[in-house]
């Protein structure tokens, strides 16, 4: 990780309070090894949480979309940088305070590249009895990131900005917490849009099982066979509750490690949530292959390709079928209709 810019703000608002106030810190913190190590330990402990993928909703009157645009038109010194991060917190007080279950904590604003991508990043936490931070005359001190884990992370929002450079969707990611009515707020603040189907995070995750590294199968202590893993996969997905895949669970099934296949879609730039509904279509594209073409309907299992369905090596446009039972009832369908 390359860490560029840091600045934290305080947020203060008691559960069930309709209080608000705001300490705005007049400088970013220093980088160095302990800033270095806090951004560090917060996206770790954002990538083991369940994250969503979306872009910003660009529609008229939207502040934070504007204010992060005007941002990135700036020369970005660190001026630019503390200027628009004051600006959205003060934007976000309006939205936080009817939320009478919400409360504050410290925002911690991160400019960093990680992975070849740069990132604008906002984490939400709440310090473990002033372990993490001191507040000084005009910003933070970190003290230590030994109490940085998952509990501390309140919310995350990482805006990837190569994907907004490429003009491609889901450059947004953020947490999803549990308490909808409390991570709502956040998500309205930020101003994001989900895109993304059911029929594209589907293919998303066959995309992913099918580059990825297979598991190692138990019983033999090799890895699993490409097809057998994503035969395995089908029945492990089609057969889990209300049609939803969970991605970690999935990893710490296949793999022992509930990160594996959330880092591989990180590393690879593959827009995953983490839990989504799945497209029961798509999804037999684990077990099947289905093409329409030139009034041609062919539909038949992975298993067979190479064996009873090929494509000739002399000719490319010739597939083979070879099968003794579908010969036979093609002819009798010829001769019947």
């Amino acid at each position: 990780m390359e860490l560029r810019k840091i600045i934290i703000h305080e947020l203060i608002k008691e559960k069930e309070s309709r209080e608000v106030a705001i300490e705005l810190s007049e400088e970013l913190i220093p980088i160095n090894e302990e800033s270095t190590a806090l951004v560090s330990a917060l996206s770790d402990s954002y990538k083991s949480d369940r994250i969503l993928y979306a872009i910003f909703d660009n529609s008229e009157g939207k502040y934070f979309p504007e204010k992060f645009s005007e941002y990135r038109e700036t020369h970005r010194n660190n001026d630019d940088f503390i200027t628009f991060t004051r600006l959205v917190m003060g934007n976000l007080v309006e939205f936080i305070r009817p939320v009478i279950f919400a409360t504050g904590g410290y925002f911690v604003f991160a400019e960093y590249s990680e992975n070849g991508y740069n990132f604008v990043s906002i984490f939400l936490i709440r310090d473990v009895e002033g372990r993490i931070l001191r507040r000084t005359q005009n910003s933070f001190s970190i003290q230590t990131v030994e109490y940085v884990d998952t509990k501390n992370l309140a919310m995350a929002c990482r805006i990837n900005e190569n994907r907004i450079d490429d003009e491609e969707i889901n450059y947004i990611s953020f947490t999803q917490l549990r308490q909808q009515e409390v991570s709502e707020y956040f998500k309205t603040w930020v101003s994001i849009q989900q895109l993304e189907s059911s029929s594209d995070y589907t293919k998303a995750l066959y995309t992913i099982i099918s580059q990825i590294v297979p598991p190692i199968n138990p019983e033999t202590n090799v890895q699993y066979p490409i097809e057998t893993f994503r035969n395995l996969v089908y029945s492990y997905t089609s057969s889990s509750p209300n049609n939803t895949v969970n991605i970690r669970d999935l990893s710490q099934h296949f793999y022992g490690n509930p990160n594996t296949v959330s880092d591989y879609a990180n590393e690879n730039d593959i827009s995953l949530d983490t839990e989504f509904r799945y497209n029961k279509r798509q999804l037999r594209k684990f077990i099947k292959l289905e093409v329409n073409r030139d009034g041609i309907n062919l539909k038949f299992s992975r298993g067979t390709l190479n064996d009873k369905i090929r494509i000739s090596e002399e000719d490319p446009n010739i597939v083979i079928i070879e099968s003794e039972s579908f010969a036979n009832a093609l002819r009798v369908e010829i001769d019947n209709n």
